[in-house]
């Protein structure tokens, strides 16, 4: 497992944070996040996992995410980073996944069973929300993500 640095190749051009192939998750503290880790490496045919503590997430996405945030990008994924930038600031902690060739059910599955608060998969031209929980729906009529 690696510690997060964000990769330029990450961004669009407008600036907005689109990982594909990759899924964004976050946890509700450290401790859980590190013990996804370890769950969702035994889902077959997964990629690297890199650990993302709050701070690191606040340090990549902030500055970007206000500068993005004032001009909504077509496919609002400058609303996902504005929403990561959040909840870092509140203590939660992610876990940039590269999915290779592993499944996104059997990926949900994981992430669902490790108690993820969000998991969106980053494909092309479409961002897949991996965990449902029934705040979602509340949140995206209200502009957050």
């Amino acid at each position: 497992m690696a510690t997060f640095q964000a990769d330029p190749a990450h961004f669009t051009v407008g600036g907005a944070y689109y990982p594909k192939g990759h899924v964004f998750a976050m946890f509700n503290s450290a401790d859980a996040a590190r013990a996804a880790v370890e769950r969702v490496a035994h889902v077959p045919k997964v990629g690297e996992l890199r650990y993302l503590p709050p701070e690191a997430i606040v340090q990549a996405f902030a500055e970007r995410s206000e500068s993005v945030g004032g001009m909504p990008s077509v496919g609002r994924e400058d609303q996902f980073m504005l929403r990561y930038v959040e909840l870092a600031k509140e203590g939660k902690a992610g876990v940039l996944i590269d999915m290779a060739d592993a499944s996104a059910d059997d990926m949900g599955a994981a992430l669902a069973a490790a108690g993820a608060v969000l998991a969106y998969y980053y494909r092309a031209l479409v961002i897949e929300e991996l965990v449902q929980t029934s705040t979602h729906a509340d949140e995206a009529a209200a502009g957050k993500l």
